[in-house]
């Protein structure tokens, strides 16, 4: 094996060469991979959160579409619908100790009561259903109603 001679002359490209294998990633190339990353994360996290509203509205709709057919077998076994004033509480506490309807009420995926209004002012024969929402203020654009 023949040893380099330390006074021999390096050329230049042997230099660049040396330089491009010890250097590591500039600050600046470090800092647009960090910006990119957070540009894709904010993208993701938005399409996620949207997702996430979509899912809960859905949870309502169906969660109101169960409490509608608890109360129309409500209506079969009593000849009424509840009362507001009885509220949903009667469906799962039905008045003569019968068989409960539904084992408990269900909040909406809001964490709030279901709003029940019978006779509805919406639904005159029947009754008004009605969740706040994602915004928890009732009679606001984003409610889940259903007429």
């Amino acid at each position: 094996m023949s040893k380099q001679n330390p006074n021999s002359k390096v050329t230049s490209a042997q230099r660049r060469a040396r330089r491009r294998r010890q250097r590591g990633l500039t600050l600046i190339e470090i800092l647009v991979v960090v910006t990119i990353l957070g540009l894709i994360a904010g993208i993701v996290g938005i399409t996620v959160a949207n997702q996430l509203e979509d899912a809960k509205i859905d949870t309502a709709n169906v969660q109101m579409k169960n409490i509608s057919e608890a109360l129309e077998l409500y209506k079969i076994k009593f000849n009424r619908y509840p009362t507001t004033a009885e509220g949903l509480q009667v469906l799962a506490k039905p008045p003569g100790g019968k068989k409960p309807l539904m084992e408990n009420i269900p909040k909406d995926p809001f964490d709030q009561d279901f709003i029940f209004v019978c006779p509805g002012s919406h639904n005159p024969s029947k009754f008004d259903l009605q969740s706040k929402g994602p915004d928890n203020v009732a009679d606001t654009e984003d409610d889940i109603k259903n007429w």
